[in-house]
């Protein structure tokens, strides 16, 4: 299985905006979770369970990109802005490879 990671962190001025647009992603998105980290507030990470290599093609030009409408939102939310947004695809490694 593969999975999505997408790393940011969140200016403190726009926790209520970003978590209210999460939440209706969240409600949307049924391979998407949201994390937070505990020892460092408005730092996130989603997880994308299962995603295919083309999948995270897309999600990648889509969540880099400036174009989008609805993930493009966020961009001013992110400390440091769209280039700070990190997105990594992993794929699970068993014990025979």
């Amino acid at each position: 299985m593969s999975k999505v990671f997408v790393e940011y962190a969140i200016l403190p001025e726009s926790r209520e905006v970003y978590l209210s647009f999460m939440r209706e992603r969240l409600r949307d998105n049924e391979k998407l979770s949201l994390l937070e980290g505990t020892d460092q507030p408005n730092l996130f990470v989603e997880i994308w369970t299962p995603v295919s290599p083309d999948e995270y093609t897309r999600m990648r030009e889509v969540r880099l990109g400036s174009g989008d409408p609805i993930w493009g939102r966020m961009h001013p939310w992110i400390k440091g802005g769209r280039e700070k947004l990190h997105i990594w695809h992993f794929r699970s490694i068993g014990p025979d490879e």
